[in-house]
């Protein structure tokens, strides 16, 4: 059976891509939530790496992340960008393994206030992720998140076709 991991690529406790990727897992079924926030490292660096080698909750979140054959990301932007905390978490892993995104499946997301939905750290995260050995599946960008997220779910009934059509049209393994 297929294991599917879902998660943010924030840190803020108020996350919307959080919020975000948690209505979509509702969509869907048999998808593990998890928050990368319970993996937080310090800033990478080769002398820290040197010196401690890999932290234990990037060892534990690798884990976690061979185990799946599809993640659902959903991308925060920071001045056009990811995520420093995302992108720290990218960099660990991939000190543990270049290659810790082989052979898994990944659906990106990305949502922001504004109206082009965080698209800037979504196609750098579309760009970025092959390089570790990901497929990417498909992106979708949604703009005006409180415009379009009421009470803990999407009201915009046409964007939850499209959102359902995504986990649908999926790669099967």
């Amino acid at each position: 059976m297929k294991k599917i991991i879902a998660f943010a690529g924030s840190n803020s406790s108020n996350s919307i891509n959080q919020q975000l990727v948690n209505y979509i897992a509702t969509l869907t079924d048999k998808v593990e939530l998890i928050k990368l926030t319970d993996y937080d490292v310090p800033i990478y660096n080769i002398d820290l790496e040197t010196q401690d080698g890999i932290p234990d909750n990037i060892n534990k979140l690798a884990e976690i992340l061979a185990e799946a054959d599809q993640l659902i990301i959903s991308v925060a932007e920071h001045n056009g960008n990811v995520t420093a905390f995302f992108k720290n978490i990218i960099d660990w892993l991939s000190r543990k393994d270049n290659q810790f995104l082989k052979n898994k499946d990944i659906i990106l997301f990305s949502t922001s206030p504004g109206k082009t939905g965080a698209a800037s750290a979504l196609k750098i995260t579309e760009s970025t992720l092959p390089f570790f050995g990901a497929t990417i599946n498909s992106t979708t960008s949604i703009g005006s998140f409180y415009d379009v997220f009421k009470n803990g779910k999407i009201a915009d009934k046409e964007l939850i076709k499209e959102i359902e059509q995504v986990l649908n049209n999926r790669k099967s393994k």
